[in-house]
């Protein structure tokens, strides 16, 4: 007998998160993990779509590409590669964006942002107040993305660019039967062509070259897949990891005994990025397209079905975690899905973490205190992440 997936409502279920009511997502999502692994979610746009909310479900899912396709938009339409991409399609554009996130460029996109960081700390901090979000994680995010393709002093086009394209996405995750905005999409392919034909000038090491240089089944990309592939470096990281950024931010301004421990320990802040990262996961789901008739925990889910991973309750799932809603740096093992999880795990995750370890290293070292002084704004699902964050600064 097929079990009825249980009916989720977002906007309800994160009300309290959304305006700082809340310490974080694990209450949102316990009932639902008591009760099963299926919701089923309808906005009443006649498109709803599926989830998969336990751990061992979205592990099991994750793995399996051939029923859970990762082309979720119609055919004909922009698709983001390789996010939306399966095997064998998927395997050498992987291959190429790892190329990209090797220690050796982290350590370089580090050594050339980190002063940028500190000058715009400084700033905040000498003026005594600043919004967070906005002035500082947004604009340093888009800044060390264009430093990785070597086009810094262009970053404010990626950054007005893709702050419109996330809203007009849903932060790229709204449901899978819908094309990407084709108009918005062209907006900057122009600027990505000029791009293009100065790096056919004079190749360099940077992701474009490395792209233009690249042959996939012994055919070089042509201009239009390696136009996606830029986008894809820009949307893919820029605001998971401004995300991370805020959610670790607001966490340590709500308590000054974690900011205080993390001045006298600064070789725990990666401990408590990774445990931000668990509990306050920003990329909260991530869209699948169901490719056959499955049936999860009892519930049938019918081919052609919207689907997403929601990789947000699986970093609290009970079964797995224990004390799930404690934010604890001492947890001894801490292999979350905030990153994803399979082949579409985030390649760009190195670059991620550096951002959110340096932030965090340069913010402690130059305040001896910073504080919440006004109401936050939250997006909650799903991306979680802080969009409007008023702090005062003491400086060190």
């Amino acid at each position: 007998m097929s079990t009825t997936a249980l009916a989720w409502n977002p906007e309800a279920e994160f009300a309290a998160l959304r305006h700082g009511e809340a310490p974080g997502t694990a209450g949102v999502y316990e009932a639902l993990l008591h009760q099963g692994s299926v919701g089923l979610l309808d906005r009443g746009d006649g498109n709803p779509s599926y989830g998969l909310f336990s751990r061992e479900a979205i592990q099991k899912a994750a793995l399996d590409t051939a029923t859970f396709s990762s082309v979720t938009v119609p055919p004909g339409t922009p698709r983001i590669l390789p996010l939306m991409a399966d095997p064998p399609e998927h395997t050498p554009y992987r291959r190429l964006f790892g190329e990209c996130f090797k220690a050796d460029e982290i350590a370089r996109v580090e050594a050339e942002v980190r002063p940028l960081a500190a000058e715009w700390l400084d700033r905040m901090i000498a003026a005594g107040s600043a919004d967070f979000s906005q002035e500082y994680a947004y604009p340093f995010t888009t800044h060390s993305l264009c430093v990785l393709l070597r086009v810094e002093d262009d970053w404010s086009i990626f950054n007005d660019w893709s702050s419109t394209m996330e809203k007009l996405t849903a932060s790229g995750s709204r449901n899978s039967g819908n094309a990407l905005p084709a108009e918005h999409f062209g907006k900057i392919i122009p600027y990505l062509g000029k791009l293009i034909g100065e790096a056919r000038q004079n190749p360099g090491t940077d992701p474009v070259s490395r792209f233009l240089a690249a042959e996939i089944d012994g055919s070089p990309l042509d201009d239009q897949i390696v136009i996606g592939l830029i986008i894809a470096l820009i949307l893919a990281g820029r605001s998971t990891t401004a995300s991370g950024v805020t959610n670790l931010v607001l966490r340590l301004a709500q308590n000054p005994e974690l900011q205080a421990f993390l001045r006298a320990h600064p070789e725990r802040i990666s401990d408590a990025m990774e445990e931000s990262l668990r509990l306050d996961s920003p990329q909260q789901q991530m869209p699948r397209m169901v490719t056959t008739d499955v049936t999860i925990d009892g519930v049938d889910i019918p081919a052609g079905s919207p689907l997403f991973l929601n990789y947000g309750s699986a970093n609290v799932d009970p079964a797995f975690w224990d004390r799930p809603a404690e934010y604890d740096l001492d947890r001894p093992t801490r292999p979350h899905f905030a990153f994803g999880r399979g082949m579409h795990q985030c390649p760009g995750a190195p670059l991620g973490r550096m951002q959110i370890r340096l932030t965090i290293e340069e913010l402690l070292k130059r305040t001896r205190s910073f504080t919440l002084t006004g109401p936050i704004e939250r997006d909650t699902w799903p991306r979680l992440s802080v969009e409007r964050m008023p702090l005062t600064f003491v400086p060190a």
